[in-house]
């Protein structure tokens, strides 16, 4: 059913001053917070703790189907038939 109403974009929304902002598909733009940064304690802590969960993964190389492809592709780009 048409009421005849229009929706105006470029009011100001309830709680600010600031004329709504719309993306392409029309929904309303949020505006981010300021970054927060992690302190460099907690940025130490928790690549210590991303070192220790990926330490396993690490040693445990590279499988040998692998290796032998990364080899195989490498000498032929190296023209090496």
């Amino acid at each position: 059913m048409n009421t005849g109403r229009t929706v105006n974009v470029g009011t100001a929304a309830p709680d600010t001053e600031e004329p709504e902002t719309r993306d392409a598909m029309g929904k309303p733009v949020t505006h981010r917070k300021s970054e927060v940064r992690l302190g460099r304690e907690v940025q130490a802590r928790i690549g210590q703790q991303l070192r220790a969960m990926y330490d396993e993964v690490v040693k445990e190389g590279v499988p040998q189907h692998i290796a032998d492809l990364v080899r195989r592709l490498s000498e032929k780009d190296n023209g090496v038939a």
